[in-house]
């Protein structure tokens, strides 16, 4: 569970703050797998937001880079990566014709 006390007001106002009942979620760019209660909120430059918790990760955001295992997201990525894997079989057997 995420502990919401101590975060500024900016932070749980932010739309893409982690849900408040943890999840297990996948992040975009580093494709590691985590409780979205570990999704950390990060202060740069004077500006806040929700990011990965890997180290030398940039995704950013609930539902943004971040998303829930359950998600519809990653059954399409799924079906990219398998219509991916079809246009280099179609490809390799026409090589061979």
């Amino acid at each position: 569970m995420i502990l919401w006390s101590g975060l500024p007001k900016e932070a749980m106002e932010d739309p893409f703050k982690p849900p408040d009942e943890p999840c297990r979620v996948r992040c975009l760019h580093c494709g590691r797998e985590y409780s979205s209660s570990q999704i950390a909120w990060r202060t740069v430059g004077g500006q806040g937001f929700w990011c990965c918790p890997m180290e030398g990760c940039d995704g950013a955001g609930f539902n943004f880079d971040i998303f829930p295992i359950d998600s519809d997201f990653w059954d399409d990525e799924e079906e990219e990566d398998q219509d991916d894997q079809d246009d280099q079989d179609d490809t390799a057997e026409e090589e061979d014709l």
